[in-house]
């Protein structure tokens, strides 16, 4: 279930990067029932101008397509087309982390929290006619669980779902916990109560496809050329360099005052690979915006951004469900050793990193980053460290172990990552702490971290879903050693809590069970939190209607428009 995780080919490449690599919670996403479809993405503000519809706007990308295939689709870019192009049962309202409908106008949840029954819109189309129906998802589910496809979106429904497991071996022609009791009536019925499973459903993989157009083309040239959508836009051309959508003039949303949407009649997005020139194209007014289509403001020229005035003015930043954090293993020396765990939790000069990175994210206390359920707002004071060197040499007295301590430390080789890492350095080496540093392209530092035997390092996890599952359950859990914790930490009670939490439809007791697990988590100091990631884009005056959603990772193409004659 937690197999799952987009990652950033460098790590804060770039200023948005620090994102990606990336007390409000929302509603619960185990409602016993969501009647009243909302408009997809819709922010639910009141709009200070009538939205004028028409336009076309061009937008540069970091980055070629490499799949738009949505069973297949796993990077941001191949993702924002996903997005554009097709719908999911369910999405998030707006900024927020609420759950509403897509295509599904209403869904009820069986008092066991294992039956998800959706009533879907009727009357959508895919944009050669063919309508949207149950079978549209049932479909999709069994590409996401094809072994042939290869989707990484498998271990996100196998095995939760009924029969998923047996359809993925091909001991099974069907997946026995999906069904379709009406065209428009999609059963899900899973193996155990999950109640982040609609958080699941509205990630970009789980939208409606057209089977039968997929048999005419093919699953090569669906996934490049020929997708088939629901979405507000469709797809004109792609030459690689240069890909056009074009408004899909029958879509089924519309806004809060009944306006047709998109708004937009073309969206054209050019590949260049120069993010030089991606901030000088948009600086000349002739592209819309930074936003997740460039990984945001190119790192080369943030402080052009935010010390020239016409262009400060531009930028938009929401802080991401991402934390940067240093990995101590429980099983390597001198980590076996709780006090010395904890010194370095003391040592490092956490707001410096901050402004090392030009205040691009903000210090972190704990693995769940703000904004995600299950994030603890009030730490006891004594887990809730700040830098203090002098309570870390204590510590390190306590402990035992005699001074200097020599430990290898393991990160990537890019030069950002290198600016943060000689400032640990440096404070740790203050506190008798001295760190052999061991680098690595991204890639390679990635396979030898999963392998559990690398007695510190530094890393980050971006979210999946917004909630403390994917964080904890993910970094703190015995069963995900040593992939994705390596730190190798197990702790029993910390096992029991988290799995509590994994099927427990209570968000009041989960609550309770994250707080306990992050308390104890910071008292056994196998992490040492960061700081936590932020977008920083930038959107032109005249482009408007423009919002992030760091759970859907797109921009909200559908929802923007263009006047000149009023910018903001």
């Amino acid at each position: 279930m937690h197999a799952w995780q987009r990652q950033s080919c460098i790590l804060l490449g770039t200023v948005a990067a620090i994102a990606l690599l990336l007390a409000g919670c929302g509603t619960s996403p185990g409602n016993q029932a969501q009647a009243g479809a909302q408009q997809k993405g819709q922010s639910g503000a009141s709009q200070q101008q009538t939205p004028i519809s028409g336009g076309q706007i061009d937008v540069d990308m970091s980055d070629d397509i490499h799949s738009i295939d949505p069973a297949v689709a796993e990077d941001i870019l191949s993702d924002e087309f996903v997005q554009s192009m097709y719908d999911q049962l369910v999405t998030y309202k707006g900024t927020t982390n609420q759950i509403v409908g897509d295509a599904a106008k209403s869904w009820e949840v069986s008092p066991d929290g294992k039956t998800y029954t959706f009533h879907l819109q009727k009357g959508i189309t895919f944009w050669n006619g063919d309508k949207l129906t149950a079978d549209s998802y049932i479909a999709e589910l069994e590409r996401i669980l094809n072994k042939k496809i290869g989707s990484p979106g498998e271990s996100l429904i196998d095995p939760i779902i009924e029969g998923s497991t047996a359809y993925h071996d091909g001991t099974a022609s069907t997946i026995r916990g999906v069904s379709a009791p009406d065209p428009y009536t999609l059963k899900i019925t899973l193996t155990k109560p999950e109640p982040f499973f609609l958080n699941i459903l509205a990630m970009h993989f789980f939208v409606g496809i057209d089977p039968l157009w997929i048999q005419k083309v093919g699953d090569a040239d669906f996934g490049l050329n020929k997708p088939m959508g629901t979405g507000a836009f469709e797809m004109k051309s792609n030459n690689h360099n240069t890909v056009v959508l074009t408004k899909n003039p029958h879509y089924f949303q519309k806004d809060a005052s009944g306006n047709q949407l998109p708004y937009l009649n073309q969206i054209a997005f050019t590949y260049n690979n120069n993010e030089q020139l991606d901030a000088m194209r948009f600086e000349r007014g002739e592209t819309a915006l930074l936003g997740f289509n460039t990984r945001g403001i190119p790192a080369s020229s943030y402080q052009e951004f935010i010390s020239n005035p016409n262009l400060k003015k531009d930028i938009v930043t929401s802080s991401a469900g991402t934390i940067w954090y240093m990995g101590l293993n429980v099983q390597q020396k001198p980590f076996t050793n709780v006090k010395v765990r904890q010194a370095v939790e003391y040592a490092i000069d956490k707001p410096f990193i901050v402004k090392l990175l030009d205040n691009q994210g903000s210090v972190a206390n704990q693995p769940t980053p703000p904004g995600v359920f299950g994030h603890v707002n009030d730490l006891p004071a004594d887990v809730n460290y700040t830098y203090n060197p002098t309570k870390a040499k204590q510590l390190l007295k306590a402990s035992g172990v005699s001074l200097p301590l020599h430990v290898d430390f393991y990160c990537s080789n890019d030069a950002a990552t290198l600016k943060i890492v000689n400032q640990i350095q440096s404070d740790l080496k203050a506190v008798g702490i001295d760190l052999n540093v061991h680098e690595d392209s991204w890639a390679t530092f990635l396979t030898l971290n999963a392998k559990g035997n690398q007695p510190s390092f530094l890393i980050d996890w971006n979210q999946t879903y917004p909630d403390a599952s994917d964080f904890l359950y993910t970094l703190l859990n015995s069963k995900e050693q040593p992939a994705n914790n390596s730190t190798m930490y197990s702790n029993q009670r910390v096992d029991e809590w988290l799995n509590q939490a994994e099927t427990d439809t209570n968000q009041t007791q989960r609550a309770s069970l994250y707080q306990q697990v992050t308390v104890q988590a910071m008292q056994d100091a196998t992490l040492v939190p960061l700081y936590y990631g932020k977008y920083s884009y930038a959107v032109q005056p005249w482009i408007h209607g423009y919002y992030i959603n760091r759970n859907l990772e797109e921009d909200p193409f559908a929802h923007i428009w263009v006047d000149k004659t009023h910018q903001s």
